[in-house]
């Protein structure tokens, strides 16, 4: 007899997420707004749900070890981020509408100031094992500098996960002059 009220979910799955634009220091943007910030922040946050990897072996096994009760989502990601990426549908500082934008962002996390560039989100995000509540904190994007080649933007952020699944995110269209 397991010391478990119940089954243990210990992967976490990522269902949605939202997406919110602002300035610094935080003035939320909606649709139309027109901001002359020198940097912006998009503010993901993702919904999740956990999920049990199905029973392997032995029950009794498994069953006799359950000493301690593993936490909800204790082994992180059921299917590993591959990439994030971050676009724009006007020119921005040189690059064409679709093309990414990661080189211009930075990322940081509730929990922690230390930065890091976006393109080690999916990293970050892989390797929270026995952490899935930082999975539920909001990660900021810090995009800068303001663009000099085209003042309307609409962010769109994208993550794939293993197993082609795709969630997609789009902010207000904004004029950033």
């Amino acid at each position: 007899m397991s010391c478990c009220r119940q089954a243990t979910r210990e992967y976490v799955y990522l269902k949605e997420m939202a997406l919110e634009l602002a300035e610094v220091p935080g003035t939320p943007l909606v649709s139309g707004a027109h901001t002359s910030a020198a940097e912006l922040r998009a503010t993901l946050r993702f919904r999740i749900d956990y999920v049990a990897l199905a029973p392997a072996g032995l029950a009794f096994i498994s069953t006799a070890q359950a000493l301690q009760c593993p936490a909800e989502g204790s082994n992180g990601l059921k299917a590993d981020v591959t990439e994030v990426v971050l676009t724009s549908t006007g020119l921005f500082n040189g690059r064409g509408a679709g093309q990414s934008l990661n080189s211009f962002v930075r990322c940081y996390t509730a929990n922690s100031p230390a930065e890091f560039p976006l393109s080690q989100l999916a990293d970050s995000l892989n390797t929270r094992r026995g952490q899935e509540s930082r999975i539920n904190l909001p990660i900021v994007l810090r995009i800068s500098p303001k663009p000099t080649d085209n003042a309307r933007q609409q962010f769109h952020v994208r993550v794939r996960v293993a197993g082609g699944q795709e969630i997609a995110q789009t902010t207000p269209d904004i004029i950033w002059n």
